[in-house]
């Protein structure tokens, strides 16, 4: 008798501990460390947030070569860029002969 009483506290302890309110099931309050993941990997993307460099706002630009460049644009005379080439590898097969 004493043992079915024990099972029986014990399942309507269950019972009575589904019934409790969850954090999960509010979903106007956000749980405690909610946006750290988001926050976390963009930390480890961005490498330096503010860095020295970003303060620098003398631009060294030259607005008449800006506007030249603009006509020659509307013009339809631009100036190709030179080849640069950045390695000797030929995508055939990567090696040169």
């Amino acid at each position: 008798m004493k043992m079915q009483a024990g099972i029986g506290l014990a399942f309507s302890a269950l019972l009575l501990a589904a019934c409790a309110p969850s954090v999960y099931q509010d979903s106007t309050t956000p749980t405690v460390g909610y946006g750290n993941s988001v926050r976390q990997n963009a930390a480890v993307m961005i490498i330096d947030p503010q860095p020295v460099s970003a303060a620098n706002v003398d631009l060294d630009l030259d607005g008449r070569r800006a506007g030249l460049a603009i006509e020659r644009y509307r013009a339809g005379k631009v100036i190709p860029p030179l080849q640069l080439r950045t390695s000797d590898v030929l995508s055939s097969g990567g090696t040169t002969q």
